[in-house]
């Protein structure tokens, strides 16, 4: 009903479901996320099951190699159940652009029985997470690719650091802003499917060679004394009131929690931020 999955691997899920019941029993689990059903943006290669980017370019493609995050999540025992819907190419916003069709969002508005859109292009990845079609899935983020779908479907979206997770092995749309995150139920959910899938990788010269973090340990620690950083340029004339005052909201939380707030502003001397005062 909702479109979510171009592919469900639904015999490859089970056989690896059958392994991970026995490792546990046999308390040799590949790690504490053995086991973990989730899904995939159709951008991933997979190997052996059919990675199209939604387009009909790709209908039949057929990938003999593992994309680096979805292999890391293999290492770690999480269960693919199939490749999700996205917009074709990770070209769009609405999750109507794939050749397979548009996926529609599992929340409705108040009063209005109307389908929506789940936002794009990882509109699949983030309604199965939504509608509990999968535990967590794995997105791609060029231009908000993760972040708006889960803002459109009550869902956790994040657009690691450039160079956190790798991009081999997925199909590129624009490769200097492309990074692959994690969608989620939760915040703990989404540092969790980070760990998983995040790490060095010397196939993409873009990768970070840096020592790998456990960001569901950070979540405990405090925000007291975080510089966080405002765009001045995101306070735009005529903004609506109702977005104003989230933002303002958000502000008060961050400040009320100890946080520094500094507003920034592209430097023209040198493209650097240079920090200004907080009047708050």
């Amino acid at each position: 009903v909702l479109n979510c999955y171009n592919t469900v691997s639904s015999e490859e899920a089970l056989k690896e479901a059958e392994s991970s019941d026995k490792r546990r029993k046999e308390k040799k689990s590949k790690s504490k996320f053995d086991g973990i059903p989730i899904g995939i943006k159709d951008l991933f290669c997979t190997k052996n099951i059919k990675t199209t980017a939604s387009s009909k370019i790709l209908s039949s493609f057929v990938p003999t190699y593992e994309s680096t995050a979805s292999q890391n999540c293999i290492n770690a025992g999480l269960i693919s159940l199939g490749k999700l819907n996205c917009d074709e190419f990770a070209m769009g916003s609405t999750n109507k652009t794939s050749y397979f069709g548009s996926v529609i969002n599992p929340w409705k508005s108040k009063n209005s029985d109307a389908n929506l859109v789940p936002g794009g292009s990882s509109g699949g990845s983030a309604a199965a997470v939504a509608a509990d079609l999968c535990i967590a899935s794995l997105g791609t983020d060029t231009g908000g690719s993760i972040r708006q779908p889960a803002s459109f479907t009550g869902t956790v979206g994040l657009k690691p650091t450039y160079g956190r997770v790798s991009r081999w092995g997925i199909v590129a749309f624009a490769s200097s802003l492309d990074q692959a995150g994690p969608m989620t139920k939760t915040v703990n959910d989404c540092s969790i499917m980070l760990e998983a899938m995040s790490g060095f990788d010397e196939k993409d010269s873009t990768s970070i060679n840096k020592k790998k973090e456990f960001y569901s340990k950070n979540l405990k620690d405090s925000i007291k004394g975080l510089k966080i950083g405002i765009p001045k340029e995101y306070r735009v004339n005529n903004m609506p009131k109702e977005i104003d005052e989230l933002w303002e909201k958000g502000k008060k939380i961050l400040k009320d929690l100890g946080a520094c707030l500094l507003y920034t502003s592209p430097s023209p001397r040198d493209g650097l931020l240079s920090r200004m005062p907080s009047s708050a």
